[in-house]
């Protein structure tokens, strides 16, 4: 929808430049600083517009390309980026799990895990402490 209302306002844009070189038909010289030359109006109205569009055309036209370079560029810093933050994340979660691990050897050595009898209960230890005597 929004580009038939373009090409629309673009025909009638064209539509009126026509119109107005139609009814200025005359002959008019044009100087150009370093020539003259004499034509008609009406030449020299579409002659204008054309080129103005020329040169329109060729501004936005180099404006985009470089926008699309710039973009290219970016998301290649972006993938270059998330790969190096990836690395960094993974060589923590390494170095994490190697001080854990030592660690947890170090903490197996130093204090090893009392036996429990199958006899005795499992709560029975703490209740020995947290229960009223009976005596």
């Amino acid at each position: 929808m929004k580009n038939q209302w373009r090409v629309i306002l673009g025909l009638v844009l064209v539509l009126i430049i026509v119109l107005f070189a139609v009814l200025n038909s005359q002959a008019v010289p044009v100087n150009f600083g370093f020539t003259q030359i004499s034509g008609p109006l009406i030449l020299i109205i579409l002659g204008s517009a054309i080129l103005g569009a020329l040169i329109g055309l060729l501004t936005s036209t180099t404006t985009i390309w470089k926008q699309k370079k710039q973009i290219k560029e970016l998301a290649s810093y972006k993938e270059d980026t998330d790969k190096s933050a990836q690395e960094e994340i993974e060589k923590v979660k390494q170095n994490y799990e190697t001080k854990l691990t030592e660690l947890q050897a170090k903490y197996d050595a130093l204090a090893p895990m009392p036996e429990v009898s199958e006899e005795e209960p499992v709560g029975s230890r703490v209740d020995h402490f947290t229960k009223p005597r009976n005596d």
